[in-house]
């Protein structure tokens, strides 16, 4: 059986991930999956809510855009300083929510982490 690592690498934006997954499986690296990463489940909202006639169920509905898929999840988004307004949110933000993963023979393992910083990965 060969033996084979797992490499977990966060990028900031998908098209760098990509550019890094197209270059790996030329290299021979067969399994491996792009994922986005957040503070909170649930997803993005593509479309803003008026607050005085759209429906919105909580702040952190309306500040941070989101749709969150259970209750815990918003209630601990609004307490969130990104949803009141009162802070920057300091060290807190994620710029790097990209998450490629992969599963590379060993002996592709150096190459592969090569690779992955060649495109601004970081481990």
């Amino acid at each position: 059986m060969t033996k084979t690592r797992n490499i977990l690498a966060s990028f900031r934006t998908v098209d760098e991930a990509q550019r890094a997954g197209q270059e790996l499986k030329a290299l021979g690296i067969k399994e491996m999956q792009i994922d986005r990463v957040s503070l909170y489940p649930g997803f993005n909202l593509n479309e803003f809510s008026n607050p005085i006639t759209g429906r919105f169920d909580s702040l952190a509905d309306l500040t941070l855009g989101s749709d969150f898929s259970n209750k815990s999840a918003e209630i601990l988004a609004a307490a969130d300083v990104n949803a009141s307004g009162l802070s920057d949110g300091g060290e807190m933000d994620i710029d790097r929510n990209v998450l490629l993963t992969i599963v590379a023979d060993e002996n592709l393992a150096d190459q592969a982490e090569q690779i992955i910083q060649k495109y601004n990965g970081m481990f």
